[in-house]
């Protein structure tokens, strides 16, 4: 990672996402193509603010993990972070997620 300021932003931008998929809802992927009466069976606030805690933390620690390693001088160390825990997380939100949906 030579600069820095390409995870920074896009840790901000993963906050703002997660800050908008609130009040926005129709952002969340897979809601916005549900038919209308499927999406009366998604518990929409509970699955909106999970969204957002989770983006917020995503893009948190996208910028801490950026900080940390840029102080450290220990930049190669983000590629491996990025490709372990980023996926990682994803699937787990997304499993996770399955709890809103009341249409099984």
């Amino acid at each position: 990672m030579n600069d820095p300021l390409a995870p920074l932003l896009a840790g901000t931008f993963v906050i703002v996402c997660g800050l908008l998929v609130k009040r926005f809802p129709m952002l969340i992927s897979g809601y916005n193509t549900l038919p209308k009466e499927k999406r009366k069976n998604v518990d929409i606030d509970g699955l909106s603010s999970f969204m957002r805690r989770h983006l917020v933390i995503i893009g948190g620690l996208l910028i801490l993990f950026t900080t940390i390693l840029e102080l450290t001088g220990q930049q190669e160390a983000f590629s491996i972070i990025l490709a372990v825990y980023l996926p990682v997380y994803v699937i787990w939100m997304v499993v996770r997620a399955q709890r809103y949906d009341h249409n099984k």
